[in-house]
C-alpha cells in the first residue's frame, strides 16, 4: 500500500496529519523522536555527555513505528519512559534530548542505554537464561570455589585490621598483651615508619587500641619509637588522639593503692620524656593549630603533668620573651593574671605583654581556637587589664563565636566583660545564638552569671522576653529549686541584695557596661512585667516548700519584698496551718522553713492588707504551742515575741498563762534526750 503513508518522510509514521505534511514540504529533514510526544527536543550539540539524556525522558513518541535519529533518540523496547512516553516500540539510541509527552510504552533512555551496552537477554539451547533461579545458583557456586583475592597491599591491611578487631572485642580468648605483641611485630615489618601510620584513620585506631590494652613495656616501646615524632603527629588531624592517649597511658598507675617511689619515678621520666620535644617554634605552632592545640589543652588538664610543667607551657605562649627573661622569678613561677598584676611590672612590661595577649587573642580567634579552654585564659588575662577600646575591638573579633566561652569559668568571666562593651546588634546575635539553652544555662554553675549580665545589659527586653522567658515558662520550677537557677531569678527580682548574693557575683555584676543605655530599673521593670505572673503561679502552687527549700527560699522572699503578694500570703498560710496538725510539723518544722518565715516576719509591711504574723500565731502556733516549744517552731514563737505590736503582745501573754504546761513539756522533752533549744 503506498498511500499516503507512503508520502510521509522517514521517521513520521505517528505524526498527525498536518504535522506529516508540514516536514514533507522539507526535504532532508526528519523529525526527532518519531512519535505524538509533546517534549521539546533540544538543540542540536547541547548534550555533551551521553549520560545527560537520562535525566530528561525520551522523546519517546505515540504509536508509530518508525526509529527517531542519531543524537535526538527514543525509548527502546516495552515499558515506561521517564517521561510521559508514547506507545511506539522504536527502537531510541543513546543520547535523548527532549522530554516525552505521549502514552506509550517507551522505555526510559537510561534502560535503553543500559541494554545498548550489555547486550539483549538471550535464551538459548544449552544455556541457562540470565536473571534466572539456575543462573543465581551457578554463579554462587563460582563464587564460593573461587576465593577472593587481595593485592599485597590489601593483605597487609587485613592482617593487621584483624589483629585489631579481635583486640577490641572483649571476649577474645588470647591475652590483650599478646595480640598487642603481634600487632607491633606487623608493624615493624611495614616499610611505612610508624609515625607515618600513626597519621592515618586506621593507623590512629591501632595505635590507641594497642596504648590502651598493652602492657608498660608496650607503651614504653611505643613512647620510644614516636617521642621524636611528637610535633608533627599532634598537629595531624588523626596523630593527634595518639600523642593524647600516650600522654595518658604512659603516666598510668595502679588506681587501687599508692604508687611506688620507682613507679612514680618511671610515670615523671614518661611525662618528661614526651614533653621534652614540645618547646620553642614547635610549641608555638602547635598552640596556634586546630588539633594541636587540644593537645596542648589535653596537657593543660592532665593530672600526671606537674603544675609548673603547665605554667611553663602556658607562659611560654603568653608571656613575651623580652619580659620573661627580665623577670627575677622563674618562668612559670607565677600565674598568668597574677604576674598581670605584680607591683614591680614596669610600665613598657606591661605595654608588651598587654600587646602580646591582644595579638594571641586575635590570632587564636583567626584560627578557630575559642571552643579550646586554655585559648580561654588567654581572652580571662586580657579582657581584666584592656582598655575599653580594647575590648570594643576584640568583641568585633570574637562575639560571633562568643557561645564557645561559655563552656569554662575563665571564659565565661571573658564574655562578662565583653558584654558590657558589645553593641545592640552584638548582643541581639548572641540571644539567637543561645536559642534553646536558656534554661540549662540558667542553671550552670558557671554560666548563670552570663545569663544575669545578660538581663542587666541587654537594652532590647522584647527580645529578651520572647527568648530568654519564654523558655524558662515550661521550666521555671525546676529553675527555681536549683542551686544557681534560683539565684538569675532573685537577681531580677532584687538586685544587689548583699544578704543574697556573693562579694564574687556583685564584683561581676557591677562591672561596667558603657554600651547599655537604657536605665537599670526600667529595664528591670519591663522584664518583670513578664516574668512575675509566671513565677506566681509556680510559687502557690506549693509556699510552704519553698519556703523549706534551702535555694527556693529566696525566690519567695525576694518575690515578696518587691511585692506583698496576698493571695500568695494566704496560701502559705493554708500550707502552714495544714503542716501543724501533723505531729512532727511536716516541714514546717525544718530549720530552713523557720529561717524564711522569719525572714517574712521582717519584710511584713506595718499596714499590710493580708498581714502575717497575726494569722501565723492564732491559726498555727497558739493551737499547738506546747509542742512546737519542743520543736524548731520553737524559734519562730520567739520570733513572734519579739516581733512586737499586736502579736508579741498576744504570744506573751499566751506564755505567761501556759507556762506550766510549757515547762512540763519541755523537761519531758529532755528526758526523753531531745535537744530543746528554743
Amino acid at each position: 500500500d503506498a498511500g499516503p503513508r507512503a508520502s510521509r518522510p522517514r521517521g513520521a509514521a505517528s505524526l498527525p496529519d498536518h504535522a506529516a505534511a508540514a516536514m514533507a514540504k522539507r526535504p532532508g529533514k526528519r523529525p526527532k523522536g518519531g512519535g505524538e510526544g509533546r517534549g521539546r527536543p533540544t538543540k542540536k550539540h547541547a548534550l555533551k555527555r551521553k549520560d545527560r539524556g537520562a535525566s530528561k525522558g525520551g522523546f519517546a513518541g505515540g504509536k508509530g513505528r518508525g526509529r527517531g535519529r542519531k543524537k535526538s533518540g527514543k525509548a527502546a523496547g516495552g515499558g515506561k519512559g521517564r517521561g510521559k512516553g508514547g506507545k511506539g516500540s522504536a527502537k531510541a539510541l543513546k543520547a535523548s534530548a527532549a522530554k516525552g509527552g505521549g502514552k506509550g510504552k517507551g522505555a526510559s533512555v537510561q534502560r535503553a542505554d543500559d541494554e545498548l551496552k550489555k547486550g539483549k537477554k538471550r535464551t538459548a539451547e544449552g544455556k541457562v537464561k540470565k536473571g534466572s533461579k539456575d543462573a543465581a545458583e551457578s554463579q554462587d557456586g563460582d563464587k564460593a570455589d573461587k576465593p577472593k583475592k587481595f593485592t599485597a597491599k590489601k593483605q597487609r591491611r587485613k592482617e593487621v585490621t584483624s589483629l585489631y578487631s579481635e583486640l577490641i572485642n572483649p571476649g577474645r580468648e588470647r591475652k590483650a598483651e599478646t595480640v598487642v605483641a603481634d600487632i607491633l611485630a606487623l608493624l615493624q615489618q611495614r616499610l611505612t615508619p610508624l609515625a607515618e601510620y600513626c597519621g592515618k584513620e586506621i593507623g590512629s585506631y591501632v595505635v590507641q587500641a594497642c596504648l590502651k590494652w598493652g602492657s608498660k613495656e608496650q607503651r614504653k616501646q611505643l613512647l620510644t619509637l614516636l617521642k621524636d615524632h611528637i610535633p608533627q603527629l599532634a598537629m595531624n588531624r588523626y596523630g593527634y588522639m595518639v600523642v593524647l592517649k600516650l600522654l595518658r597511658y604512659v603516666s598510668l598507675t595502679s588506681k587501687e593503692r599508692k604508687p611506688t617511689p620507682e613507679e612514680r619515678k618511671a610515670r615523671n621520666q614518661n611525662v618528661r620524656e614526651l614533653l621534652d620535644p614540645i618547646r620553642g617554634k614547635h610549641l608555638h605552632a602547635i598552640f596556634y593549630h586546630r588539633q594541636g592545640c587540644r593537645v596542648i589543652n589535653g596537657i593543660h588538664n592532665s593530672s600526671a603533668v606537674d603544675a609548673k610543667e603547665k605554667r611553663r607551657l602556658f607562659h611560654e605562649v603568653a608571656v613575651p620573651q623580652s619580659v620573661a627573661l627580665r623577670r627575677p622569678e622563674i618562668p612559670g613561677s607565677k600565674p598568668l593574671r597574677q604576674l598581670l598584676r605584680s607591683e614591680d611590672l614596669t610600665a613598657d612590661q606591661r605595654t608588651a605583654m598587654l600587646d602580646h595577649l591582644q595579638e594571641a587573642t586575635s590570632k587564636a580567634v583567626e584560627k578557630e581556637l575559642l571552643g579550646i579552654d586554655i585559648v580561654h585564659l588567654l581572652f580571662q588575662a586580657y579582657c581584666e587589664v584592656a582598655s575599653e577600646s580594647q575590648l570594643k575591638e576584640l568583641a568585633e573579633k570574637c562575639m560571633a563565636g562568643a557561645p564557645y566561652l561559655l563552656s569554662s569559668k575563665p571564659g565565661a568571666e571573658a564574655l562578662l566583660r565583653l558584654l558590657g562593651v558589645a553593641n545592640a546588634k552584638q548582643r541581639k546575635a548572641f540571644c539567637k545564638d543561645l536559642k534553646g539553652k536558656f534554661a540549662a544555662l540558667a542553671m550552670n554553675s558557671v554560666d548563670y552569671l552570663v545569663v544575669m549580665r545578660l538581663a542587666s545589659t541587654v537594652d532590647d527586653t522584647v527580645l529578651l522576653s520572647k527568648s530568654m522567658l519564654a523558655e524558662w515558662k515550661d521550666e521555671l520550677k525546676t529553675i527555681c529549686f536549683d542551686k544557681y537557677g534560683h539565684r538569675v531569678l532573685a537577681w531580677m527580682l532584687c538586685p544587689g541584695d548583699a544578704k543574697l548574693f556573693s562579694p564574687y557575683e556583685l564584683e561581676c555584676l557591677a562591672l561596667p557596661a558603657p554600651t547599655a543605655l537604657k536605665a537599670a530599673d526600667t529595664r528591670r521593670q519591663e522584664l518583670l512585667r513578664t516574668l512575675r505572673p509566671m513565677l506566681r503561679s509556680v510559687l502557690l502552687g506549693d509556699p510552704l516548700l519553698a519556703a523549706a527549700d534551702v535555694s527556693a527560699k529566696a525566690v519567695l522572699t525576694s518575690y515578696l519584698a518587691t511585692d506583698w503578694d496576698g493571695e500568695l500570703v494566704e496560701a502559705l498560710l493554708k500550707a502552714c496551718e495544714k503542716a501543724s496538725m501533723r505531729e512532727d510539723f511536716g516541714s514546717l518544722g525544718s530549720g530552713t522553713a523557720t529561717t524564711t518565715l522569719l525572714v517574712l516576719l521582717r519584710l511584713e509591711p506595718q499596714k499590710a492588707d493580708s498581714p502575717l504574723a497575726v494569722p501565723l500565731w492564732r491559726r498555727c502556733m497558739q493551737p499547738t504551742l506546747i509542742a512546737a516549744t519542743t520543736s524548731r517552731c520553737a524559734f519562730l514563737v520567739l520570733g513572734m515575741l519579739k516581733h512586737g505590736g499586736e502579736v508579741g503582745e498576744a504570744v506573751a501573754a499566751e506564755l505567761r498563762r501556759r507556762r506550766k504546761e510549757v515547762d512540763t513539756a519541755v523537761n519531758a522533752a529532755e528526758a526523753r534526750g531531745a535537744v530543746v533549744k528554743g
